[in-house]
Order: C-alpha cells, then structure tokens, then sequence
C-alpha cells in the first residue's frame, strides 16, 4: 500500500505542475485538496 500511496502523491503532484503550466487554477486547487489528503493519510501509515 505504501508504494502505491507514494505514486499517487508522484502522479499528483506531476498533474498539479502540468494544469500549472496551462493556467488551470480552479483544477490546481482540487488537485492540491487531493494531495494534501494523501499526504496526511502517508503522515499516518509511516
């Protein structure tokens, strides 16, 4: 589970940079809700 939540977070923030990049910010900011949620959730596990 452990590497799975770690390529989540990868892939999220790789998105998050992408929508960036296009001038998305309302995706940004649903993308960033997201990774913080897996963020905490790897706070928790470790």
């Amino acid at each position: 589970m452990k590497k799975n939540l770690n390529e989540d977070i990868l892939m999220l923030q790789y998105r998050i940079k992408r929508y960036q990049a296009m001038g998305n910010g309302a995706m940004c900011q649903t993308l960033n809700g997201k990774l913080q949620k897996l963020l905490s959730l790897q706070q928790h596990t470790v």
